[in-house]
């Protein structure tokens, strides 16, 4: 993660700093949307190497070990777990009825500024059928309407067009460029958003115009 995120830092008290952080340790699910997604656990770790190993999804999400395998996401996970604990990050995964993992939620978070970055990805086969776009959406409203962050920053890499799309839909504003570092300590350039919740919660139309590509019978449980 780069030390250039996030741009916006407005300190917020440190009760609500304290608040933020408990609404991360007492969580367990996610709710909302994807009802089914939990706080991922080390047991998860193969159902999850198996969905981020496909060549279309973890090996281009920077934030991710190499390589992607039972171990390195056991690791993931453990850490994971331990910034629940601070209070400053979460990772949630949901998982069809052969407890394959669809999806996955990783939400780092800023107390002292009250602002949140989210990661998820859906498994391979899903992609193009609208679950990206639930993805997306849930975690906008988990962040602002359950977590209450005051604002949500995203990067993209710049020749992500469904990333790219995606954030624009759901009305993140580009505040320009920003090198993201990967664990492994190369980088990469990125493309650097913000929404603040006032805007969320004053505009439908993100929600609409994402929730208008889900089909009604769409399901990450399917």
């Amino acid at each position: 993660m780069s030390d250039e995120i996030p741009v916006t830092r407005l300190v917020v008290s440190d009760e609500e700093a304290e608040r933020l952080r408990c609404v991360i340790r007492s969580a367990s699910l996610m709710g909302g949307r994807v009802p089914s997604a939990r706080v991922a656990i080390p047991d998860d770790a193969e159902a999850l190497a198996d969905l981020l190993r496909h060549e279309s999804i973890g090996p281009k999400i920077y934030t991710m070990p190499d390589p992607i395998n039972r171990e390195t996401m056991s690791e993931f996970i453990t850490d994971h777990l331990a910034q629940q604990v601070r209070g400053d990050g979460i990772l949630f995964a949901s998982f069809d009825r052969e407890g394959r993992a669809t999806a996955y939620f990783d939400v780092e978070v800023w107390p002292q500024w009250s602002i949140a970055k989210f990661g998820g990805a859906v498994r391979s086969e899903r992609q193009g059928r609208g679950f990206g776009g639930l993805c997306g959406l849930a975690a906008v409203e988990w962040c602002f309407d359950v977590l209450g962050v005051a604002r949500i920053c995203e990067t993209t890499a710049p020749d992500n067009q469904r990333s790219i799309a995606l954030l624009a839909r759901l009305g993140f504003r580009q505040l320009g460029r920003i090198t993201s570092v990967r664990p492994n300590g190369t980088s990469r350039p990125s493309i650097y958003w913000e929404m603040e919740r006032a805007s969320w919660r004053g505009a439908a139309a993100p929600r609409s115009a994402v929730s208008a590509a889900i089909r009604p019978d769409d399901s990450l449980l399917a």
